[in-house]
């Protein structure tokens, strides 16, 4: 006799209580002592799960950061066209801000971006989830720029994108992951277009 098709596969489902615990965790200690000091076992322990239930899911230190980088990524959508590129920067600063807030990205991202710098598979992690898809976004708010004149025809979009984003980047670094020293991003904005603005 068959099996009916609703039939659970053996052993016991996995818990979204324990997926979520055992990731914030490591964000949690990522941001607290960086990379390099992590552990499994220290994510074990502010977790509170069982060493099986944790290596059953990561095998690995370098799999279970990839998964909590991954996890930190939420998609930053094109904004609508509000009629200018302040108006469209300010809105995806907005977004992404409330996201790395809610994630807890502000104070993790200033750790993390000191430490990519000697390891390439964490800057190539980091580089993929966290940091193109951003850049994909300003690309596309800098061509709608030079689409309507804001922005010179002749400047390198990447170039534009680093003088725009790096701003934010600075302050975040320094401040370490403080949300009100990024400053208002309309205003740091204004201070880069006098250079990209056609003459």
């Amino acid at each position: 006799m068959s099996a009916p098709a609703s039939a659970r596969p053996p052993g016991r489902p996995r818990s979204t209580e324990a997926d979520e615990a055992i990731l914030r965790a490591a964000l949690d200690l990522l941001a607290e002592a960086g990379y390099r000091a992590l552990t499994m076992e220290a994510v074990r322990e502010r977790s509170g799960v069982g060493k099986a239930t944790l290596y059953r899911r990561y095998g690995s230190k370098e799999e279970l950061v990839r998964a909590a980088i991954v996890h930190l990524n939420a998609d930053i959508p094109m904004p609508e066209d509000t009629g200018s590129v302040t108006g469209d920067f300010a809105v995806t600063a907005q977004t992404v801000l409330a996201g790395a807030a809610r994630t807890g990205a502000l104070t993790l991202m200033p750790r993390l971006l000191s430490e990519v710098t000697g390891d390439p598979d964490m800057h190539a992690l980091f580089s993929e989830h966290l940091v193109e898809p951003r850049r994909r976004v300003v690309r596309g708010i800098v061509e709608r720029a030079k689409a309507r004149g804001e922005i010179r025809a002749d400047v390198d979009t990447d170039l534009a994108v680093d003088l725009m984003v790096g701003p934010f980047i600075y302050r975040m670094i320094i401040s370490g992951g403080d949300p009100a020293a990024v400053g208002n991003p309309a205003e740091l904005l204004g201070a880069v277009l006098a250079g990209l603005r056609p003459r």
